[in-house]
């Protein structure tokens, strides 16, 4: 398993185990940390293949020379 793989597995596993946790903790103030961390699980998720996909992209463009900065 690749590093990209790895790092999204982890963090599913972040948000199953939250969500667990959310499911069976009645207190509110517990609720509210564990939503939190669904969410950021989420969001660096989201982010990780975003960046994946850019970086994708953009590996075609990397072969070009970029233009020399003005003097």
């Amino acid at each position: 398993m690749d590093r990209k793989h790895e790092f999204l597995a982890k963090l599913e596993q972040i948000q199953e185990q939250a969500q667990l946790t959310l499911e069976e903790l009645p207190l509110r103030l517990a609720k509210d940390r564990l939503r939190l961390i669904i969410g950021l699980a989420r969001y660096l998720q989201t982010e990780l293949q975003l960046g994946a996909e850019e970086i994708s992209a953009g590996a075609g463009n990397a072969a070009r020379p970029r233009a020399a900065p003005p003097a």
